[in-house]
This record gives structure tokens, sequence and C-alpha cells, in this order.
């Protein structure tokens, strides 16, 4: 295998690993060579982070005398893994579609995708490299010689990361094989990296609301019995159970290796051809479709962007998505007897949620820039602009109102809500998400931009990104100040003096926004 070509190869599948990250390094004058070390460099202080964050947690904690906290970070960490490992599988492998530039080079395919391999270890390492911390700490406090117990921590370590890569390349490999993948790729994409996200942030909430109570010196978790051969490997490795348990974890990495080289491997080359001569734009002709039916498909287009997909969810709904599992786990609460007294203040909750999930990072706000080229094709056309917008203002009014239901129909599960608080919140959450959406929408239309590149580009105008993020966090702190004093307020007063007043607030404000973006917005373009 030559080294150098090996290097090469790295070099430019660094590039496909987070393309973000490697636009943003491209606009600040990275290329080459320099290029490559920054992204390296990303990875090494990922990983620092990581170790300096879990790190000085776990020191404080003995693992040897609490397996249940061993196998819950054990599966926080492999939560972070398959997370990881899920996407950046995927971009390597598909998303560059490279693999058929390589075929008339002189490179080896031995060398094509151990390339491959090492950029994704490289990328998943940094996330999980605190679990060999755990190890080490764990055997070093059993009482096992130091010298061993870190060969047995990199041993054990290694067959962690070989376990993880063969679950995401099955996920990624089986998934991209099915007939449904390749009539709806980018909508199966963008599911598989939702759904990974959700399952991170999800696993990552809960192990965070699993740490013993301040002052106690032995607490300890139920263990997750599955992740265990881990924790005697590691703690009692010459015992009858660390034994077994080491031989079960070498068997089972080596039958996920023979299973993967039996299942993927013979078809390795082919499946990635076949995957990328999948026609990504293949639109069928829909014949006698009225106008609203043709800007609706055309809408649905814009969106269903893989890329576009996760941004939006992680700027726009992965902070009420936390709060609300957070504050699930933290607090045990069953409102299934609530009076609906507090109606109104499940509307303002509603209110509330829309505002964190409408922003200038969320689709009504970008919906138009996205036509770039074509906005001045429809211009050309016989279409009144009106007609053209408020078509797309629908579309994606009605994606917000949707996202606004799912997290009410979420909190109502979670919480035992009654249906009157349930409609409340969802009636606050609709009037809200649309004059919200009046505001971003027409700002939008005002700081139009249809040369973009990159989504962020989009995303910074006006306050940017940063002013997004403290917009966010100022409706989460002064929104929860306000609807705690308002909860209050609603077991003291009554409805004539509390409710009635607010409700004919929000009313007025609310008529006088649609009068104005009518005015201001609707009777101009």
């Amino acid at each position: 295998m030559n080294k150098r070509q090996l290097q090469a190869l790295v070099a430019v599948n660094l590039l496909y690993v987070n393309p973000q990250t490697t636009n943003n390094a491209r606009k600040k004058g990275r290329t080459g060579a320099k290029l490559s070390r920054y992204l390296i460099n990303q990875y090494l202080l990922s990983g620092v982070l990581f170790l300096v964050i879990y790190g000085l947690t776990m020191v404080l904690m003995d693992f040897s005398q609490m397996p249940g906290f061993f196998t819950y970070y054990v599966a926080l960490f492999g939560i972070l893994g398959f997370s990881q490992g899920i996407s950046v599988i995927y971009n390597v492998f598909f998303e560059n579609q490279d693999v058929s530039w390589y075929l008339p080079l002189p490179f080896a395919q031995a060398e094509i995708f151990s390339a491959k391999f090492l950029v994704i270890a490289m990328t998943i390492v940094p996330f999980v490299l605190p679990m060999l911390v755990l190890l080490i700490l764990t055997s070093f406090r059993s009482g096992v010689f130091l010298p061993w117990a870190i060969f047995s921590a990199l041993l054990l370590f290694g067959l962690f990361l070989i376990l993880i890569f063969c679950v995401c390349s099955g996920i990624v490999f089986g998934m991209t094989r099915t007939k449904l993948f390749k009539k709806h790729k980018k909508g199966v994409t963008s599911l598989l990296l939702v759904l990974s996200m959700v399952v991170s942030v999800g696993g990552i909430l809960i192990m965070s609301f699993q740490q013993p109570p301040a002052g106690a010196q032995n607490f300890d978790r139920s263990t997750i019995s599955f992740l265990l051969p881990f924790f005697y490997a590691a703690a009692q490795p010459f015992s009858k159970y660390g034994l077994l348990s080491l031989a079960g974890l070498l068997l089972l990495s080596l039958a996920c290796i023979a299973l993967i080289g039996k299942t993927l491997v013979p078809r390795f080359l082919e499946q990635l051809l076949s995957v990328s001569s999948i026609p990504v734009g293949n639109r069928k002709h829909k014949k006698h479709q009225s106008l609203h039916q043709l800007l609706r498909n055309y809408n649905s287009q814009l969106v269903r962007e893989p890329t576009l997909i996760m941004q939006v969810f992680s700027s726009s709904l992965i902070m009420p998505i936390t709060f609300l599992i957070s504050f699930s786990f933290s607090s045990e609460l069953d409102m299934r007897h609530i009076s609906p007294q507090f109606s109104g203040l499940a509307f303002f909750i509603g209110v509330a949620v829309a505002a964190l999930i409408t922003t200038p990072m969320s689709f009504i706000a970008i919906l138009i820039s996205l036509d770039k080229e074509n906005f001045a094709f429809v211009r050309s056309l016989p279409i009144a602009m009106r007609t053209y917008l408020k078509e797309k203002f629908n579309f994606a009014l009605q994606i917000q109102i949707i996202l606004v239901l799912s997290l009410v129909l979420l909190a109502g599960l979670v919480w035992h809500l009654p249906w009157y608080l349930l409609v409340a919140a969802f009636l606050g959450g609709s009037i809200a998400s649309y004059l919200l959406g009046l505001r971003y929408f027409s700002r939008d239309y005002r700081l139009l931009e249809l040369h973009w590149t990159d989504y962020n580009q989009l995303y910074n105008r006006g306050s940017g990104r940063w002013g997004t993020v403290f917009l966010m966090f100022g409706v989460m702190i002064l929104g929860g100040i306000l609807l705690t004093v308002y909860g209050f307020a609603e077991v003291a007063l009554s409805f004539w003096m509390l409710d009635l007043p607010l409700f004919i607030f929000f009313a007025l404000v609310a008529f006088f926004s649609i009068r104005h973006y009518q005015k201001s917005f609707w009777e101009k373009v």
C-alpha cells in the first residue's frame, strides 16, 4: 500500500466528513495542506474537550463499585458514537459519490477504502475517547496493575469502536440497498440523519438525569445488562466473569466483522456505484395539475434537502425538544387532573413554543431565497407575484403549525395533559406561528439572497446566527419567567381579572400586526 497515496486519499475524504466545517474553513482562506491540518485539529480539539468535560466528572466517581453508572456511561458514549457514525459513514461513502472518480486513477481498491475507514475512525474517536479513561479508571481502582489496566482498556476500547462501526455500517449500507431509498433518496437520508440526532439528544438527556444525588457516596443505578461484559472485563479481568466477558466481546466483534465481510464487502463497490448513479433530481411529470398543486410540489422539493432539514432541525427544534425531554425527566408530572382554569397558561405556552420554533433559521424564513435563479424566472411568468408568494407562505406556515402540533402532542403524552389544555396550547401556537411567520417571511423578501452557495449565508442575514441564538435564549428565559408568574397569578386571580385582559391585549397585537404586514408587504409585492 502506497503511503503517499493513502495520505492523499485521507486528505480528500476529510473534506466530505462535515461539508459545513470545510466550507467555513475555505472562506477563511485555508486550502490544501492547511485545510487538512485545520480539519484534523478540529477533531483533536473535540477529543480534548470531551476528555475534559467527562474526565473531570469520571475521576470523582469510583466506577469499580458502581456497575450501573459504568454501563450508563458506556451507553452514553455508544449513543454519541452511533450518532456521529451514521452521518459520517453516509457522507464519506455515499454523499460525495467519489468512488467512480478513483476507478480510472492508479489507486488500489484497498487504499480507497482504507482511507475512508481511517477518516471515519478519526471522526468518531473524539466523541467516544472519554470511554478509554472510563475503562482505565475502572480497572485501576479495581486493583488491576496499571500497565495491564491500560492494555486491557485499549483492547476493550478497540472492540467498542468495532461494534459501533459494524452497527452503523449495517444500518447505512442496509438502508441504501432498499427500494425505498432508491425511490426516495432525499427523504430516507433526511429521516436517517434526523433519527440519529433524536436518538443522540434523547439518550444524552436521559443519561444526564441519572447522576447520583448530592451527598450520596455509594449510590448506583440499575445496570444495563447487555453492557455488563465491558464492566467485568475491565474491573475483574482475571475472574471467570471477566475472562468470559472478554471472550464474548472478541467473538461478537469477529462475528460482526465476518458478517459484514460476507454481506457487504462482496458487493461494496457495486453498491457505491449504484447509489451514486441514482438521479437525485428525478421528478415525475404529473399532468392536469392546478397552479396550487404545481407550486406545492415545487416548494416541497425545495425543503427536501437532507442538509437543510438537519440544519433547520438542529437550530429551530433541538432547543424546545431538549427542554421538553429534560424537564420531563427532571420532574415526574401528571397533569391529567388540572383544571380548565389553566387554559390561558396553556395558550401562552403554545405561543412560547411557536416563538422557539419560528426563527430566522426556520423554513418560513428562507423559503423565498431557496428559489435562487428560479425566482427571476417566476417573475417573467404570467403569475401574480402575490399569488406565488401566498402559496409559498401557506406551504411554510403549514409546516410550522405541524411542528407546533407535534411538540404539543409530545408534551401531552409525556405530562398526561387533558384535551382542553392541548387544544388551548395548539391554538396559541398556531396563531403565534402565523404572526411570526408573517414577520420572517416578509424579512426574507426584504433581505432576499438569490446567489447563495451555502445555507449559512441565509441564516447569517440581518442579526446573524448569533443574533438568532440570543433571541432563542431570550425567549426561553424571559418566556419562562413570565409564564411562571402567569401560572401563580392564575391561582390567585379570576378569569375576568387576568385572562380576559391578556387575551384582549394579544388580540389587539395580532390585529395590528396582520394589518401592518397587509399594508407594508402583501399590498406592495
